[in-house]
C-alpha cells in the first residue's frame, strides 16, 4: 500500500449528496458497467439502482471482506490487471486519497467518468506526484513534505486537469471532505 492510506469504510456523512452526484453524472444509455474500487458495503450504488430505471452493472473491490465485493484484494492490482475501457464509471471512494488509483488510470489512459472522494486531515501528507504537478521540486519536497500539503484539493484537482486534461469538475465540498466526478473524454 502507498504511504497515503485509505481505507474503505463508508462515510455516512453527506451521503445523499454522494449519491445524486452518482445520479447526476449516469451516462445516457441502458445498460451502464461500474468499476468500484472501494466497494465497501457497496451502499452508495445500491441507492442509486433503487433510483434509476437504467441497469447497473457493479464490479466490486475492497481489501476487506463484505458481501457485495466481487475482488477481494488491492485495487491497485486489480486496476492494472482489468481493460477499463469496458467501464462506463471508476468509482474511488477512498477515505483518504485517490492520487494512485487516479496516477494508474491515467497511464492507462481511461476514458469516462471518474468519482473521487478526497479528505485530508489538517497536515495530512500529498502525494508526490500530486505536488510534483503542481510545480514543486523533489528537493522542496524532502526539505519539508508537510509545507506543500495545504489546500490539498486544490492540488489534487490542478493534478487531475493536467494529467487528464480536464477542466470542469462537479464537487460536494464539507470542510476537509471533497466529493467529486469529472469526465475524460
Amino acid at each position: 500500500m502507498s504511504k497515503v492510506q485509505t481505507k474503505t469504510n463508508n462515510d455516512l456523512s453527506l451521503i445523499e449528496q454522494k449519491i445524486l452526484l452518482r445520479l447526476e453524472s449516469l451516462p445516457e444509455k441502458d445498460n451502464i458497467r461500474i468499476l468500484e474500487a472501494f466497494g465497501g458495503e457497496g451502499i452508495l450504488w445500491s441507492e442509486v439502482r433503487k433510483r434509476t430505471n437504467k441497469k447497473i452493472n457493479i464490479l466490486s473491490i475492497d481489501k476487506n471482506e463484505y458481501k457485495k465485493v466481487n475482488l477481494k484484494g488491492d485495487n491497485l492490482k486489480f486496476l492494472k490487471s482489468l481493460d477499463l475501457s469496458h467501464f462506463d464509471i471508476i468509482d474511488l471512494d477512498s477515505y483518504g486519497s485517490p492520487s494512485n488509483q487516479l496516477e494508474l488510470l491515467y497511464e492507462k489512459n481511461y476514458k469516462g467518468i471518474i468519482h473521487c472522494t478526497f479528505i485530508q486531515t489538517m497536515m495530512g501528507r500529498i502525494n508526490n506526484n500530486i505536488l510534483l504537478s503542481c510545480g514543486y521540486t523533489k528537493s522542496m519536497i524532502n526539505k519539508c513534505p508537510t509545507l506543500f500539503s495545504k489546500n490539498g484539493i486544490n492540488k489534487l484537482l490542478y493534478f487531475i486537469a493536467i494529467k487528464f486534461e480536464v477542466n470542469k469538475f462537479r464537487i460536494v465540498k464539507d470542510k476537509n471532505k471533497n466529493y467529486f466526478y469529472f469526465i475524460v473524454n
